[in-house]
């Protein structure tokens, strides 16, 4: 059975799925309710299978590069000296900063301008409607698109 995928989210996971789906061959249109690409957001520390995931796609050094840099954590008294301090964790699996934290929009914009020109991407819209039937799913979007 042919057919294509519909990815829904232009964030981490949504650019992430495009990304893998793109490298297999199969079809696919990425679809984001904001007007355009969402860049900034929260750091996120990526750890064990994030940094796993990042280096099969041949992105972790790129991910790296875009690091926030931060070299840790120091709790402080009211004097401002150092009463307990948590170093960046190059191993990934503990402590309050991984030796890879990065921001939201910043690896999701590394996954996203790696997809390639040939993705369908459609922003400003989102799915109003779903109606599956054995054969499939139809989809009717906010702005009367609508597609199988």
């Amino acid at each position: 059975m042919e057919g294509r995928v519909l990815v829904t989210g232009a964030s981490v996971a949504g650019v992430t799925a495009a990304w893998w789906l793109a490298r297999q061959g199969i079809g696919f249109d990425l679809v984001e309710q904001a007007a355009s690409f969402r860049d900034g957001g929260q750091n996120v520390d990526v750890r064990g299978a994030g940094r796993a995931v990042l280096r099969r796609m041949a992105l972790e050094q790129a991910a790296l590069d875009l690091s926030t840099g931060e070299y840790g954590t120091d709790l402080v008294d009211s004097h401002n000296q150092v009463i307990a301090r948590f170093g960046v964790d190059e191993d990934g699996d503990r402590g309050p900063t991984a030796e890879l934290e990065i921001r939201r929009g910043d690896i999701a914009r590394l996954i996203y301008d790696d997809l390639g020109d040939s993705v369908d991407r459609r922003f400003g819209d989102h799915i109003a409607g779903i109606a599956q039937d054995e054969a499939g799913v139809d989809v009717t979007f906010a702005s009367g698109r609508a597609d199988r």
